[in-house]
């Protein structure tokens, strides 16, 4: 049955439900230069795994991290968006400094406010990459570049550092390998902040070990004071220098002494 047909004919709501025409609306024209302005000190983010980032959490964290928390006002936008206001242009620069930002083990998007209707607004999140195994005879900032373009939208060339800082949509897949063509030849490159990825992975492991370690020491010290303390109830001090004896150690002793 078509689904003409099925609406024809009285069918399932589900058909209805999916044929009916989405609401639209339309916003009559004013001037929202003013608006406009008033969030020219503030910068907006997603937490890009909202499932497992309390952005109110985030929200009351990150000013102290920046040193700020007098200085700024977050707020909570809902769907795992957030917003930070400023009252200084200065702090926002100083901020940008510190990209990229990751929180509860998750990356965050972070950037200045624009008036952008894309739902997926905002994605992007900065990074330097520097391309690892780089021929010098084509070490240039045109090379740098060209690295750059592939991951995402440049916005600077370190040529000393072989690096360059990227704007990359964190919503796609990152790629920490690529093959540079150079007059004919494949050029292999390991992109270095996969060698970052792996340094901070061993570096959270070498902490969840230290947690257990932590936490295997506690139960043992509890078990052992646990131990102490059910063999001090059997000696049971009374008086100075006297320990009172056990039913076994009495009958023990009354039998050596008849013997």
């Amino acid at each position: 049955m078509s689904q003409a047909n099925a609406l024809k004919s009285g069918g399932s709501n589900k058909w209805k439900e999916t044929l009916r025409p989405r609401l639209r609306l339309k916003l009559p024209h004013f001037d929202n230069s003013e608006l406009i302005k008033g969030y020219s000190t503030t910068l907006i983010g997603r937490c890009m795994n909202p499932q497992k980032q309390d952005v109110k959490s985030l929200i009351f964290i990150f000013p102290r991290i920046w040193n700020m928390e007098n200085r700024v006002t977050g707020a909570d936008l809902d769907l795992g968006r957030f917003q930070f206001d400023f009252d200084e242009e200065e702090d926002i620069i100083e901020v940008l400094k510190m990209e990229p930002f990751h929180f509860d083990s998750w990356m965050v998007s972070l950037v200045r406010w624009q008036t952008e209707f894309d739902p997926l607004y905002p994605s992007e999140i900065t990074f330097w990459v520097r391309g690892l195994d780089l021929p010098l005879q084509v070490w240039a900032e045109l090379t740098l570049h060209t690295v750059g373009n592939g991951s995402g939208e440049v916005k600077a060339v370190d040529i000393d550092g072989g690096q360059v800082q990227v704007g990359v949509n964190g919503i796609k897949p990152l790629h920490f390998e690529t093959t540079l063509e150079i007059q004919g030849e494949q050029c292999p490159l390991l992109y270095s902040h996969r060698v970052e990825r792996d340094r901070i992975r061993r570096r959270e492991v070498k902490t969840e070990s230290r947690a257990l370690s932590y936490k295997g020491v506690v139960k043992s010290s509890a078990s052992d004071a646990g131990r102490f303390k059910h063999e001090e109830r059997r000696a049971d001090y009374k008086g100075t220098g006297k320990m009172v004896e056990s039913r076994d150690e009495q009958g023990q002793r009354q039998t050596e002494n008849r013997g």
